[in-house]
């Protein structure tokens, strides 16, 4: 699949993606010590973009024609490191991204955080317009450990499929 993830960071998803066959035609974030390392590490480009201007991210995204947007909108405002207070600003990223993605409108997506998110009213906003949008949704959250990590880490992640039902993995959560 062609994808862009937004919130890239360094490239740990994207290069996930890649080695798993997948063609990351872009990464895109405003961070510019991380796009230097991004951009180190990957043929394709990396963008400078204020993903919290949705309107002009999603010109951008849009023109790529993605069939898959991944990313890990900043969880700061989430962590359990942090103040915990989703409404410092960075918490209104995960909306931006929501929102994004349900303009676009890739066929799929995928969004990791920390697990924390699941408590959050800004996860509650970004699912209700991902099902206005017409995603259907599959949320889970794992252990890093389990999976070649290591350390013991708690990751988020969120799959949306268009036009597709909660669950679709399987996997049927009660919010």
């Amino acid at each position: 699949m062609k994808i862009v993830d937004l919130f890239c960071g360094c490239g740990g998803m994207s290069l996930g993606f890649q080695l798993s066959g997948h063609e990351v035609m872009a990464g895109m974030d405003c961070w510019d010590n991380a796009l230097g390392v991004y951009e180190a590490n990957f043929d394709h480009p990396a963008y400078k973009v204020d993903l919290s201007d949705v309107d002009s991210a999603v010109k951008l995204v849009e023109a790529l024609h993605p069939e898959m947007i991944i990313g890990g909108p900043p969880c700061q405002d989430f962590s359990s490191a942090g103040k915990r207070d989703e409404n410092n600003g960075r918490g209104d990223l995960t909306v931006d991204y929501a929102e994004i993605v349900s303009k676009v409108r890739p066929k799929w997506f995928v969004m990791e955080n920390v697990a924390r998110i699941v408590k959050t009213q800004k996860l509650v906003d970004a699912r209700e317009i991902f099902h206005q949008a017409g995603y259907g949704l599959t949320q889970m959250v794992l252990d890093a450990s389990l999976c070649g990590v290591p350390q013991a880490r708690k990751r988020f992640f969120l799959v949306g499929c268009l036009d597709n039902e909660d669950g679709f993995f399987g996997i049927v959560f009660y919010f």
